[in-house]
């Protein structure tokens, strides 16, 4: 209740801020895209915390919203500076898919604010995807035909079966840190990322892997083929004066 309180303060008094982290290429090591990561301003509680209370409660919807709608103003505003910008993942929930109005409101933000959908990476967990399969995946068509970029979120933790990749359409799966260390802890476990990372090829996906902190994963997971890398080894999540440095930086691979 008292977290519930907090996020109703935040949503009427502007509370939320969001912060960057880069995630880059493991062949350039250039910045590939960043993701958008939503912090509370005054409050010190993290997102582990608020937001499961935010989906919960359902306020999660209007939370979602206001992080749409800053990212495009915030690509609106470095276009406008003459920077080279990157596309910004915003995640969504379960809860924010079933509102009717989710693929609307995108696509009006878009207009409004006229940037390329491209500059748009919509992450989606697979277990959020997979509560109701048809209708998920029918918006993730529709945000593709708009052109926005889609990416199955925290892959190795929820149902995980590679069937699912075979049917949809996404651009991107994204490892989660969790499931990495799993197949760095086994013996024998590490061959399991060869046949993710060679099937996802084959659909023409992309791979990146979160969490990275160490230079032997990164080096291992390169190897492998993994395109895109993030995590502290590169860079903390950052504010948006440091995500402006970022933009041409070129990071040790």
């Amino acid at each position: 209740m008292e977290t519930e309180k907090i996020l109703l303060e935040c949503i009427k008094n502007n509370g939320f801020k969001l912060v960057y982290q880069p995630q880059v290429c493991s062949k350039t090591g250039e910045v590939h895209a960043f993701e958008a990561l939503i912090r509370l301003k005054e409050h010190n509680l993290s997102p582990a915390v608020f937001i499961p209370v935010a989906e919960e409660t359902g306020l999660i919807v209007d939370i979602g919203y206001f992080v749409i709608d800053e990212v495009a103003r915030q690509i609106r505003e470095w276009i406008d500076k003459g920077m080279d910008v990157k596309p910004i993942g915003i995640n969504v929930s379960a809860v924010q898919l079933r509102d009717e109005g989710f693929v609307d409101k995108l696509k009006s933000v878009i207009k409004y604010y006229s940037i390329q959908p491209q500059l748009l990476k919509i992450e989606i967990t697979e277990s959020a995807l997979m509560e109701d399969k048809e209708r998920n995946i029918n918006i993730i068509e529709q945000l593709k035909e708009v052109g926005i970029q889609i990416a199955i979120d925290d892959f190795g933790t929820g149902y995980s079966s590679l069937n699912y990749l075979t049917f949809i359409p996404a651009d991107y799966i994204k490892l989660d840190k969790t499931f990495i260390d799993k197949m760095f802890a086994k013996e024998g476990k590490k061959e399991v990322l060869d046949g993710i990372t060679f099937l996802a090829h084959q659909l023409n996906l992309k791979v990146v892997v979160e969490g990275i902190e160490d230079r032997e994963q990164f080096n291992y997971l390169k190897v492998k083929g993994c395109d895109y890398m993030q995590g502290y080894l590169f860079s903390r999540p950052v504010e948006k004066k440091e995500v402006e440095k970022l933009f041409e930086c070129k990071f040790e691979v």
